[in-house]
């Protein structure tokens, strides 16, 4: 299992979400997770196929979790 702990949404990471959430079609909370492992340098564990453009983008790296 993966450790999950939150995170506080501070003005710079709102702003960071924001800012992806403009350039690319995904839901800010997609743009928030993003975001956020954008800020720490760290891989996003997803499944969302709407992620793949920030791939090449934005410099996202991008775990792939398998559909159902």
């Amino acid at each position: 299992m993966v450790p999950v702990r939150p995170v506080p949404a501070t003005w710079s990471r709102v702003r960071a979400a924001s800012r992806l959430k403009a350039q690319f079609s995904i839901s800010y909370a997609d743009a928030f997770a993003a975001a956020l492992a954008l800020e720490r340098s760290s891989p996003l564990l997803t499944g969302a196929p709407e992620l793949e453009p920030l791939q090449e983008g934005a410099g996202l790296q991008v775990v792939w979790l398998p559909g159902p």
